[in-house]
């Protein structure tokens, strides 16, 4: 008999008294089965986190579904980076919802990969991380359709066909009477208004009417004139952006879409299109929150066409 199985049967024989009570059948848990006990237990909070979406009474996205997940189950970045070959910043990008740090066609796969470590339905995982972020539309196609007892029942379509008929009747009514009226008034030579300016000018803006673009096309850009840092968020809240940037780093939003961007130094940052400098995104020194980025476009498209004028004003005359 070894030495171990002799301290085993000793111990056997010891009755431990507590409060009267015999506790001598009492088995102690292995060091093995208090491990295996503590991941049943992490495995049985992380499915209740990933059905609620809510973790101490918080409600989350997608994103910090995943990381709180991955917490409960004791898992690091670091650790599944290696095992995935998917690098800790873009898993970092991942849950903080930052697809604007991952490169277009990579976003699916890296969610699918990461789901199936962490153990989570991946198809469910893709469809729930794509209506939650309106930029990844590589994924779209991945969320599956919904089941036939999720879509709202539909009512009857004869107030649609009756709004429809009476939109139809108001068009043509509208439109016999501009003809009527058009058929009843003299026709007159129609002439532009005169501008007061010189041939040379008309020409001048003629050509530079056609330069400019619309503003949803504008480069308009970000760029810190100092390191500090800047949050872009988009229109439902999805966080684009989240970091400090080097000096002289750039960032474009998505226009005309709701994005906003907030910094913790306002006088950091420059809107800017090209080398034209549209302004501040805030005071020097101040915080800004939620400023809008599509409130920024009148005032580039402005200067961006004050620059191409004065750019062919001050080019060589035409002999």
């Amino acid at each position: 008999m070894t030495h171990e199985a002799a301290e085993d049967g000793q111990k056997s024989e010891v009755s431990v008294t507590e409060n009267g009570t015999d506790r001598s059948n009492v088995t102690p848990i292995s060091p093995r089965a208090a491990r295996e006990l503590e991941v049943r237990e992490g495995r049985v909070r992380a499915e209740e986190i990933f059905r609620t979406a809510e973790y101490e009474g918080e409600a989350l996205r997608m994103g910090q579904v995943l990381r709180r997940v991955r917490e409960v189950l004791g898992y690091q970045l670091t650790d599944i980076a290696k095992e995935t070959r998917i690098r800790e910043n873009l898993l970092m990008g991942i849950e903080r919802m930052e697809v604007q740090t991952i490169a277009p066609g990579y976003m699916k796969a890296y969610l699918l990969t990461y789901a199936r470590y962490l153990g989570l339905p991946e198809q469910e995982v893709v469809q729930r991380y794509t209506r939650e972020c309106g930029g990844l539309d590589e994924v779209k196609s991945a969320a599956p359709v919904p089941k036939m007892g999720q879509i709202k029942k539909q009512g009857t379509k004869w107030p649609l066909i009756v709004a429809g008929v009476a939109l139809l009747a108001a068009v043509v009514a509208a439109g016999v009477t501009a003809m009527v009226m058009i058929n009843s008034t003299p026709e007159e030579p129609v002439s532009e208004s005169p501008v007061a300016v010189s041939g040379a000018r008309d020409s001048l803006f003629s050509d530079v009417r056609s330069e400019i673009r619309a503003p949803v096309e504008l480069p308009l850009e970000v760029v810190a004139v100092r390191q500090a840092w800047l949050e872009v968020r988009g229109a439902d809240g999805t966080i684009f952006l989240s970091r400090t940037l080097a000096e002289g780093e750039t960032y474009f939003p998505r226009l005309n879409a709701g994005w906003t961007v907030s910094a913790r130094n306002g006088g950091a940052f420059q809107w800017r299109v090209g080398d034209i400098i549209v302004g501040p995104v805030g005071p020097e020194g101040a915080q800004v929150f939620s400023v809008s980025v599509d409130e920024q476009l009148p005032r580039a498209a402005e200067l961006v066409a004050g620059a191409s004028v004065a750019a062919a004003e001050s080019g060589p005359a035409t002999p």
